[in-house]
Protein backbone atom coordinates (compact mmCIF):
# COMPACT_ATOMS: atom_id res chain seq x y z
CA UNK A 1 0.00 0.00 0.00
CA UNK A 2 1.59 3.82 -1.59
CA UNK A 3 1.51 6.44 1.54
CA UNK A 4 1.22 9.46 0.32
CA UNK A 5 2.74 12.61 2.16
CA UNK A 6 0.39 14.84 4.04
CA UNK A 7 0.90 18.44 3.71
CA UNK A 8 2.83 18.86 7.00
CA UNK A 9 5.54 15.92 5.80
CA UNK A 10 6.08 17.57 2.08
CA UNK A 11 6.89 21.33 4.09
CA UNK A 12 9.54 19.95 6.66
CA UNK A 13 11.14 18.15 3.36
CA UNK A 14 11.06 21.37 0.95
CA UNK A 15 12.57 23.31 4.39
CA UNK A 16 15.57 20.58 5.14
CA UNK A 17 17.86 22.99 2.33
CA UNK A 18 21.72 22.24 1.99
CA UNK A 19 24.21 20.82 4.39
CA UNK A 20 26.94 22.41 5.63
CA UNK A 21 29.25 19.48 3.49
CA UNK A 22 27.63 20.43 0.35
CA UNK A 23 27.65 24.13 0.83
CA UNK A 24 31.46 23.52 1.56
CA UNK A 25 32.03 21.78 -1.81
CA UNK A 26 29.95 24.09 -3.69
CA UNK A 27 32.18 26.89 -2.75
CA UNK A 28 35.46 25.37 -3.21
CA UNK A 29 34.18 23.99 -6.98
CA UNK A 30 33.50 28.00 -7.44
CA UNK A 31 37.08 28.98 -5.98
CA UNK A 32 38.69 26.34 -8.17
CA UNK A 33 37.24 27.88 -11.14
CA UNK A 34 37.26 31.42 -10.33
CA UNK A 35 40.72 31.35 -9.90
CA UNK A 36 41.40 29.03 -13.17
CA UNK A 37 39.87 31.46 -15.15
CA UNK A 38 41.37 34.25 -13.56
CA UNK A 39 44.83 32.58 -13.97
CA UNK A 40 44.54 32.29 -17.60
CA UNK A 41 42.77 35.93 -18.36
CA UNK A 42 46.53 37.01 -16.29
CA UNK A 43 48.02 34.41 -18.68
CA UNK A 44 46.07 35.73 -22.13
CA UNK A 45 46.75 39.59 -20.76
CA UNK A 46 50.35 38.58 -20.30
CA UNK A 47 50.84 37.37 -23.80
CA UNK A 48 48.95 40.16 -25.44
CA UNK A 49 51.30 42.82 -23.47
CA UNK A 50 54.09 40.50 -25.04
CA UNK A 51 52.56 40.55 -28.38
CA UNK A 52 52.02 44.04 -28.57
CA UNK A 53 54.88 45.40 -27.66
CA UNK A 54 57.11 42.99 -30.13
CA UNK A 55 54.54 43.94 -33.23
CA UNK A 56 55.49 47.69 -32.09
CA UNK A 57 58.81 47.40 -31.85
CA UNK A 58 59.34 45.29 -35.02
CA UNK A 59 56.82 47.90 -37.08
CA UNK A 60 59.31 50.53 -35.68
CA UNK A 61 62.67 48.57 -36.96
CA UNK A 62 61.00 47.58 -40.27
CA UNK A 63 60.04 51.84 -40.91
CA UNK A 64 63.52 52.79 -40.43
CA UNK A 65 64.91 50.17 -42.43
CA UNK A 66 62.23 51.29 -45.40
CA UNK A 67 63.00 54.80 -45.03
CA UNK A 68 67.15 54.30 -44.89
CA UNK A 69 66.79 51.29 -47.95
CA UNK A 70 65.00 54.47 -50.00
CA UNK A 71 67.92 56.47 -49.39
CA UNK A 72 70.30 53.70 -50.14
CA UNK A 73 68.13 53.36 -53.63
CA UNK A 74 68.07 57.06 -54.48
CA UNK A 75 72.24 57.92 -53.49
CA UNK A 76 74.52 59.29 -56.31
CA UNK A 77 71.06 60.25 -58.64
CA UNK A 78 71.95 63.10 -60.74
CA UNK A 79 75.10 63.23 -58.91
CA UNK A 80 78.59 63.04 -60.53
CA UNK A 81 80.49 59.92 -59.77
CA UNK A 82 83.69 60.15 -60.78
CA UNK A 83 86.89 60.27 -58.69
CA UNK A 84 87.45 63.99 -57.37
CA UNK A 85 84.33 65.62 -59.00
CA UNK A 86 82.71 67.20 -56.33
CA UNK A 87 85.12 69.15 -54.28
CA UNK A 88 84.74 71.21 -50.79
CA UNK A 89 87.29 72.61 -48.44
CA UNK A 90 89.58 70.43 -46.37
CA UNK A 91 87.50 68.45 -43.89
CA UNK A 92 84.20 70.42 -44.00
CA UNK A 93 81.82 67.48 -44.72
CA UNK A 94 84.14 65.64 -41.93
CA UNK A 95 83.48 68.09 -39.52
CA UNK A 96 79.46 68.73 -40.32
CA UNK A 97 79.35 64.84 -39.88
CA UNK A 98 81.28 64.42 -36.99
CA UNK A 99 83.34 61.60 -38.50
CA UNK A 100 87.69 61.63 -38.12
CA UNK A 101 89.24 64.41 -40.34
CA UNK A 102 91.92 63.66 -42.76
CA UNK A 103 95.66 64.43 -42.30
CA UNK A 104 96.06 66.78 -45.01
CA UNK A 105 94.85 70.48 -46.13
CA UNK A 106 93.68 69.46 -50.05
CA UNK A 107 90.52 69.60 -50.93
CA UNK A 108 88.09 66.74 -50.16
CA UNK A 109 85.82 65.15 -53.08
CA UNK A 110 82.52 64.68 -51.69
CA UNK A 111 81.30 61.02 -52.52
CA UNK A 112 77.48 59.68 -52.80
CA UNK A 113 78.02 57.78 -49.70
CA UNK A 114 79.53 58.90 -46.63
CA UNK A 115 80.27 56.53 -43.90
CA UNK A 116 80.42 56.51 -40.29
CA UNK A 117 82.05 53.23 -38.50
CA UNK A 118 82.01 53.42 -34.76
CA UNK A 119 80.98 57.13 -34.51
CA UNK A 120 78.61 57.28 -31.16
CA UNK A 121 78.97 55.70 -27.38
CA UNK A 122 75.95 54.42 -26.26
CA UNK A 123 74.79 55.58 -23.06
CA UNK A 124 71.38 53.37 -23.84
CA UNK A 125 73.51 49.94 -24.31
CA UNK A 126 74.40 48.09 -21.00
CA UNK A 127 77.47 46.31 -22.93
CA UNK A 128 80.35 48.97 -22.09
CA UNK A 129 81.63 50.50 -25.01
CA UNK A 130 79.37 50.01 -27.57
CA UNK A 131 79.17 52.35 -30.33
CA UNK A 132 77.16 52.89 -33.22
CA UNK A 133 77.33 53.55 -36.85
CA UNK A 134 76.38 56.09 -39.15
CA UNK A 135 75.60 57.05 -42.93
CA UNK A 136 75.16 60.16 -45.36
CA UNK A 137 73.59 59.69 -48.74
CA UNK A 138 73.73 62.51 -51.28
CA UNK A 139 71.09 62.62 -54.09
CA UNK A 140 69.21 65.32 -56.32
CA UNK A 141 66.09 66.47 -55.36
CA UNK A 142 63.70 64.81 -57.92
CA UNK A 143 60.86 67.65 -56.71
CA UNK A 144 63.11 70.59 -58.15
CA UNK A 145 62.50 72.39 -61.53
CA UNK A 146 60.09 69.64 -62.91
CA UNK A 147 60.37 69.76 -67.17
CA UNK A 148 57.77 67.53 -68.93
CA UNK A 149 54.42 66.60 -68.81
CA UNK A 150 52.93 64.70 -66.16
CA UNK A 151 53.38 61.77 -65.17
CA UNK A 152 56.73 61.84 -66.92
CA UNK A 153 58.60 65.06 -65.47
CA UNK A 154 61.92 64.99 -64.71
CA UNK A 155 63.77 66.94 -62.27
CA UNK A 156 66.19 69.04 -64.54
CA UNK A 157 69.28 71.56 -63.67
CA UNK A 158 69.30 75.00 -64.58
CA UNK A 159 71.82 77.05 -66.56
CA UNK A 160 74.06 79.56 -64.76
CA UNK A 161 73.89 83.04 -66.90
CA UNK A 162 76.87 84.31 -65.00
CA UNK A 163 78.85 84.18 -61.85
CA UNK A 164 80.41 87.25 -59.92
CA UNK A 165 82.51 87.07 -57.09
CA UNK A 166 82.14 89.57 -54.55
CA UNK A 167 83.27 90.53 -50.66
CA UNK A 168 82.25 87.61 -48.94
CA UNK A 169 79.64 86.41 -50.97
CA UNK A 170 79.64 84.10 -54.06
CA UNK A 171 76.30 84.97 -56.34
CA UNK A 172 74.93 83.07 -59.47
CA UNK A 173 72.63 84.82 -61.96
CA UNK A 174 69.61 83.01 -63.64
CA UNK A 175 67.81 83.15 -67.00
CA UNK A 176 64.56 85.13 -65.47
CA UNK A 177 62.08 83.28 -63.51
CA UNK A 178 64.41 80.76 -62.74
CA UNK A 179 65.52 81.71 -58.95
CA UNK A 180 61.61 81.92 -58.28
CA UNK A 181 62.21 78.00 -58.42
CA UNK A 182 65.01 78.24 -55.60
CA UNK A 183 64.85 78.94 -52.21
CA UNK A 184 67.50 80.23 -49.13
CA UNK A 185 69.01 77.59 -46.85
CA UNK A 186 68.62 75.20 -50.63
CA UNK A 187 71.83 72.80 -50.76
CA UNK A 188 72.89 72.97 -54.35
CA UNK A 189 75.43 70.64 -56.53
CA UNK A 190 77.00 73.78 -58.59
CA UNK A 191 78.46 72.38 -62.08
CA UNK A 192 81.46 73.67 -63.40
CA UNK A 193 83.86 73.19 -66.22
CA UNK A 194 85.46 70.19 -65.10
CA UNK A 195 83.97 69.79 -61.68
CA UNK A 196 81.53 70.09 -58.88
CA UNK A 197 81.28 71.98 -55.62
CA UNK A 198 78.12 72.05 -52.56
CA UNK A 199 76.85 75.73 -51.86
CA UNK A 200 73.81 76.63 -50.19
CA UNK A 201 71.70 79.70 -50.85
CA UNK A 202 72.00 82.88 -48.26
CA UNK A 203 69.75 85.06 -50.19
CA UNK A 204 67.82 85.56 -53.18
CA UNK A 205 67.50 89.25 -54.93
CA UNK A 206 65.96 89.35 -58.48
CA UNK A 207 67.23 86.99 -60.86
CA UNK A 208 70.61 86.07 -58.26
CA UNK A 209 70.96 83.81 -55.92
CA UNK A 210 73.72 84.30 -53.12
CA UNK A 211 76.34 82.24 -51.44
CA UNK A 212 77.64 83.80 -48.49
CA UNK A 213 78.69 82.83 -44.91
CA UNK A 214 75.84 79.83 -44.46
CA UNK A 215 75.08 78.11 -41.09
CA UNK A 216 76.30 74.50 -42.61
CA UNK A 217 79.63 76.24 -43.28
CA UNK A 218 79.10 74.74 -47.69
CA UNK A 219 80.32 78.27 -49.21
CA UNK A 220 83.42 79.34 -48.83
CA UNK A 221 83.38 83.04 -50.45
CA UNK A 222 86.97 83.69 -50.38
CA UNK A 223 89.85 84.27 -53.15
CA UNK A 224 90.50 80.55 -54.38
CA UNK A 225 87.29 79.14 -53.21
CA UNK A 226 85.97 76.16 -54.80
CA UNK A 227 83.05 77.72 -56.48
CA UNK A 228 85.60 80.55 -57.67
CA UNK A 229 87.52 77.60 -59.26
CA UNK A 230 85.06 75.65 -61.07
CA UNK A 231 83.31 78.70 -62.81
CA UNK A 232 79.36 77.80 -62.23
CA UNK A 233 77.34 76.98 -65.63
CA UNK A 234 74.94 75.50 -63.90
CA UNK A 235 73.15 74.26 -60.33
CA UNK A 236 70.34 71.25 -59.46
CA UNK A 237 69.10 70.80 -55.58
CA UNK A 238 70.78 67.58 -53.97
CA UNK A 239 69.92 66.14 -50.65
CA UNK A 240 72.09 65.20 -48.09
CA UNK A 241 70.34 63.14 -45.61
CA UNK A 242 72.28 60.95 -42.99
CA UNK A 243 71.21 57.88 -39.64
CA UNK A 244 72.65 58.38 -37.20
CA UNK A 245 71.92 56.73 -33.07
CA UNK A 246 71.70 59.51 -30.68
CA UNK A 247 73.55 58.25 -27.64
CA UNK A 248 70.14 57.22 -25.41
CA UNK A 249 69.06 55.07 -27.94
CA UNK A 250 66.90 57.10 -31.11
CA UNK A 251 67.51 55.80 -34.36
CA UNK A 252 67.67 59.53 -36.24
CA UNK A 253 67.33 60.90 -39.62
CA UNK A 254 68.42 63.89 -40.01
CA UNK A 255 68.09 66.19 -43.21
CA UNK A 256 70.57 69.05 -44.12
CA UNK A 257 69.15 72.47 -45.32
CA UNK A 258 66.66 72.49 -48.07
CA UNK A 259 63.94 74.16 -45.27
CA UNK A 260 62.16 77.03 -45.57
CA UNK A 261 62.61 79.99 -43.12
CA UNK A 262 61.88 80.32 -40.67
CA UNK A 263 61.75 76.55 -40.34
CA UNK A 264 65.38 75.68 -40.22
CA UNK A 265 67.05 75.58 -36.77
CA UNK A 266 69.95 77.39 -36.72
CA UNK A 267 71.78 73.87 -36.46
CA UNK A 268 70.99 74.12 -40.49
CA UNK A 269 69.23 70.46 -40.32
CA UNK A 270 66.26 68.87 -39.11
CA UNK A 271 66.42 65.47 -37.00
CA UNK A 272 63.23 62.91 -37.54
CA UNK A 273 63.41 60.27 -34.75
CA UNK A 274 62.58 56.85 -35.83
CA UNK A 275 63.25 53.90 -33.82
CA UNK A 276 63.42 54.60 -29.92
CA UNK A 277 65.56 51.95 -27.58
CA UNK A 278 68.06 51.08 -29.88
CA UNK A 279 70.90 49.59 -28.64
CA UNK A 280 73.05 49.05 -32.04
CA UNK A 281 73.16 50.38 -35.32
CA UNK A 282 75.94 48.44 -37.78
CA UNK A 283 76.35 49.64 -41.51
CA UNK A 284 78.45 47.29 -44.02
CA UNK A 285 79.45 47.90 -47.54
CA UNK A 286 79.50 45.37 -50.13
CA UNK A 287 81.95 46.72 -52.70
CA UNK A 288 82.46 46.51 -56.51
CA UNK A 289 84.93 43.78 -56.16
CA UNK A 290 82.33 41.79 -53.82
CA UNK A 291 84.27 42.64 -50.20
CA UNK A 292 82.45 43.28 -47.13
CA UNK A 293 83.84 46.54 -45.08
CA UNK A 294 83.14 48.45 -42.46
CA UNK A 295 84.37 51.88 -43.30
CA UNK A 296 85.32 51.48 -47.63
CA UNK A 297 87.62 54.99 -46.93
CA UNK A 298 89.42 54.20 -43.99
CA UNK A 299 92.05 52.56 -46.32
CA UNK A 300 93.70 49.20 -45.74
CA UNK A 301 94.64 49.72 -42.00
CA UNK A 302 90.71 50.26 -41.80
CA UNK A 303 91.49 53.14 -39.69
CA UNK A 304 89.57 56.32 -39.98
CA UNK A 305 91.48 59.58 -39.73
CA UNK A 306 95.15 58.87 -40.92
CA UNK A 307 97.24 58.89 -44.38
CA UNK A 308 96.10 56.65 -46.37
CA UNK A 309 92.16 57.31 -45.98
CA UNK A 310 90.88 57.87 -49.59
CA UNK A 311 87.10 59.07 -49.95
CA UNK A 312 86.97 57.77 -54.18
CA UNK A 313 86.59 54.66 -53.02
CA UNK A 314 82.97 55.34 -51.60
CA UNK A 315 81.45 55.74 -54.90
CA UNK A 316 82.54 51.78 -55.59
CA UNK A 317 79.89 51.12 -52.95
CA UNK A 318 76.87 48.33 -54.53
CA UNK A 319 75.03 47.23 -51.40
CA UNK A 320 74.50 48.94 -48.54
CA UNK A 321 73.96 46.25 -45.27
CA UNK A 322 72.15 47.84 -41.94
CA UNK A 323 71.43 45.64 -38.84
CA UNK A 324 69.25 47.61 -36.18
CA UNK A 325 69.13 46.01 -32.68
CA UNK A 326 66.42 47.38 -30.60
CA UNK A 327 64.49 46.85 -27.34
CA UNK A 328 61.47 48.02 -25.55
CA UNK A 329 61.09 50.09 -22.31
CA UNK A 330 58.29 47.47 -21.53
CA UNK A 331 58.73 44.38 -19.49
CA UNK A 332 57.34 40.96 -20.38
CA UNK A 333 56.14 38.23 -17.86
CA UNK A 334 59.32 37.38 -17.32
CA UNK A 335 60.44 40.84 -16.04
CA UNK A 336 63.35 41.99 -19.27
CA UNK A 337 62.25 43.79 -22.21
CA UNK A 338 60.88 42.54 -25.46
CA UNK A 339 64.21 42.87 -27.74
CA UNK A 340 64.80 42.51 -31.67
CA UNK A 341 67.14 42.89 -34.33
CA UNK A 342 66.52 43.34 -38.18
CA UNK A 343 68.73 43.02 -40.81
CA UNK A 344 67.83 44.29 -44.37
CA UNK A 345 70.80 44.96 -48.03
CA UNK A 346 69.99 47.61 -50.39
CA UNK A 347 71.54 48.22 -53.58
CA UNK A 348 72.94 51.14 -54.53
CA UNK A 349 71.50 50.96 -57.99
CA UNK A 350 72.95 54.30 -59.02
CA UNK A 351 76.34 53.71 -58.73
CA UNK A 352 77.31 51.86 -60.94
CA UNK A 353 76.66 54.23 -63.57
CA UNK A 354 76.40 57.99 -64.26
CA UNK A 355 72.39 59.37 -63.83
CA UNK A 356 70.60 62.28 -63.91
Amino acid sequence: MIKIPNQSERSNSAEAGLTIIEVLVAMTIFIVVTGSIFGLLRVAQVSRTSVTNNVQLTKSLRLGLNLIGRDTYNAGLGYPLDENRVVLRDNRIQTLLGVPVDVNTAVDNVPPIFAGNDITLSTFNTTPNTRTDQVTFMFKDVNFNLVGTAPRQVSSTITVNSFTAGSGVDELTLPAGEAAKCNVNDIFLIQGDTSFTLGMVTAIGGNKLSFGGDVLGLNNPVAGGEMRSITPKAIVRVKMITYFVTADGVLTRREFGNVLPPGLPASGYIDEPLVYGVEDFQVHYVMDDGSLVNNPSAGPDGIAGNADDDLTTLANIRQVRVTISAKTTELDSRGVPVSSSQTATFATRNLGYEAN
